[in-house]
């Protein structure tokens, strides 16, 4: 037979926590609030919901919101850095002067390094 690990059966529980919560979101809203109104107040209890457990995770793995969001608005580093990319510089081997074209702009060197 096969057996669910350890690790299937805590993401089949954590699942089925979530999936029961919006549920359970869900049929109270229709049973207390009429209609136009439940439906409001359930996609209303569904953003708060994911709201609160991004911050749960987030919290987990040691990231706050008011650092992910706070960076955002900086203006000491440009967003492709912030993410990690930074793009390639080329050097003349030749005046070591950095340009993107195929020759030097200023020696009219193609021998170029990357730095």
């Amino acid at each position: 037979m096969n057996e669910i690990s350890d690790n299937n059966k805590h993401i089949l529980l954590y699942t089925l926590k979530w999936m029961s919560l919006y549920i359970a979101i869900g049929f109270l809203a229709a049973l207390l609030l009429p209609f136009p109104a439940s439906l409001i107040g359930a996609i209303g209890g569904f953003m708060l919901v994911n709201f609160l457990r991004t911050r749960l995770m987030l919290k987990k793995r040691g990231i706050s919101m008011r650092g992910l969001f706070g960076s955002l608005g900086s203006s000491d580093q440009s967003p492709a850095s912030m993410y990690g990319y930074n793009p390639i510089k080329y050097y003349c081997m030749s005046c070591g002067n950095e340009h993107k074209e195929i020759a030097c702009p200023k020696c009219g060197s193609k021998m170029k390094r990357v730095g």
